[in-house]
């Protein structure tokens, strides 16, 4: 089936029609990620080399993300160019496409960016696009550097800010005038585009009511960073580089033990965002073990509650931690898992909002999704707790940002958040679960 033609701003055209090394600073939801595909095609279609053949390598964060510039790319193939669609073995793949040109293979390649910048080893083409390029680890732009150096090649980056640091920053700054350089954020985009049958008033209107939304729910500094393209020097990463690729290194085990397992969730809202179940075991005894993440898609809340309840069993878990706190789509599941004799005595409620106390009983200016935080934080610091070697547990650590709040009158506050936080969601409260239980049973055993 076509897709309806989606009319392209000026701006739009003016990446489109540039043929050079580009940056774009952006903020969320403007159409950067169509934009780069459809670039992508046209250059193919239309570039003139040394070459008998074209190639393009599009990295992202994770595979999910590599995938979508694939999909968008091929939905304009399929309006402008289906005819040289490649077939048989050439056939589009969720990684790649063929374009056969005059009996010549022009080809895009997504892929995700790979923790040590195995994505771009060994690339031989023309143009390497890097989406969400601020959140890009230091180790990948190592990699990528000398191969752009050697092939004569371009690179195209787009992404939103993510502070006052890193290669992103670096090059936005343009300093040997490297780039072309556009910033759009997403108020002007989503009212200076012109109406039409692929931007309906209604589609306006909704736009600019979610907006409003999402500028009541964040701070200044989190709305100003993710969708007005502001670098800002107040936001900072919780996590480094480092402190991520030292804890990171496991592998998974089908032989794992089925014992002393704690599973951490997260629930996404209304089905919109990814839920994330994170098991951890306590066996060994010097270090708490990530021994599997899992995440799931536009899911119900019923199935959510399945998912939860059938883990339990095949992890024969603990103790399952969920965000069930006043106002959380978590209190439901919460109610619905407290009446099932398999995980009743099991689903402990941690409510990210909960004021947390002191020793005394008294109530801190802090809540607790602070201290859910700060006790991973200083577990993966002291050598307690290692994860997964997964590029989407990678790309969530490197997500997460904190800023320093104060309102009129009250004590500073930190707000921490991230993008694509669902995955350190739910370890924070699988490692508190685990931290928890290991400490009462090391207790027992030294009394």
């Amino acid at each position: 089936m076509k897709h309806q033609p989606i009319l392209v701003d000026d701006w739009q055209q003016e990446i489109i029609d540039y043929d050079g090394n580009i940056l774009l600073n952006k903020g969320r939801r403007i159409g950067a990620t169509h934009i780069m595909g459809r670039k992508a095609i046209e250059y193919l279609m239309k570039h003139k080399n040394n070459h008998p053949s074209s190639q393009i390598i599009c990295v992202s964060l994770t595979e999910d993300q590599a995938q979508l510039i694939i999909m968008f790319a091929l939905q304009y193939v399929d309006e402008k160019y289906s005819k040289y669609l490649g077939k048989g073995r050439d056939k589009p793949t969720q990684s790649r496409i063929v374009l056969v040109v005059n009996g010549n293979r022009r080809i895009l390649k997504a892929r995700p960016v790979g923790n040590t910048g195995d994505a771009v080893r060994g690339f031989e083409g023309q143009v390497l696009m890097v989406d969400e390029a601020s959140r890009m680890p230091e180790m990948f732009w190592i990699a990528a550097t000398p191969i752009l150096m050697t092939q004569g090649g371009v690179i195209w980056m787009w992404s939103t800010p993510h502070g006052k640091v890193g290669r992103f920053w670096d090059a936005f700054q343009n300093k040997n005038k490297r780039y072309r350089v556009w910033t759009k954020n997403s108020e002007k985009v989503i009212n200076d585009r012109p109406i039409s049958k692929s931007w309906t008033q209604p589609q306006r209107e909704a736009a600019i009511r979610y907006l409003e939304e999402e500028k009541e729910e964040m701070s200044a500094l989190q709305y100003g960073q993710e969708y007005m393209a502001l670098f800002l020097e107040d936001l900072q990463r919780f996590f480094d580089d480092k402190l991520i690729d030292r804890c990171c290194i496991l592998k998974r085990n089908p032989q794992q033990r089925k014992e002393d397992n704690y599973m951490g969730v997260d629930i996404a809202r209304m089905g919109n965002d990814e839920s994330s179940f994170e098991i951890f075991n306590t066996s060994t005894p010097s270090k708490i073990m990530q021994i599997e993440n899992i995440t799931t898609k536009k899911t119900l809340t019923t199935e959510t509650e399945y998912r939860i309840k059938e883990l339990t069993m095949l992890w024969d878990l603990k103790k399952v931690g969920i965000d069930a706190g006043s106002g959380s789509l978590g209190v439901g599941i919460y109610d619905h898992l407290l009446q099932d004799p398999i995980t009743k005595s099991k689903v402990i409620p941690m409510n990210n909002r909960t004021i947390s106390l002191d020793r005394h009983g008294e109530q801190q200016q802090r809540i607790f999704k602070e201290d859910l935080y700060d006790n991973m934080k200083a577990m993966m610091e002291h050598g307690e707790i290692l994860f997964l070697d997964d590029e989407n547990l990678h790309a969530s650590f490197r997500c997460i940002q904190f800023e320093f709040v104060k309102d009129r009158g009250q004590i500073t506050k930190v707000r921490i958040f991230g993008d694509y936080s669902h995955i350190v969601e739910g370890c924070i409260r699988g490692a508190w679960l685990a931290k928890k239980e290991k400490s009462k049973k090391f207790f027992i055993k030294t009394i």
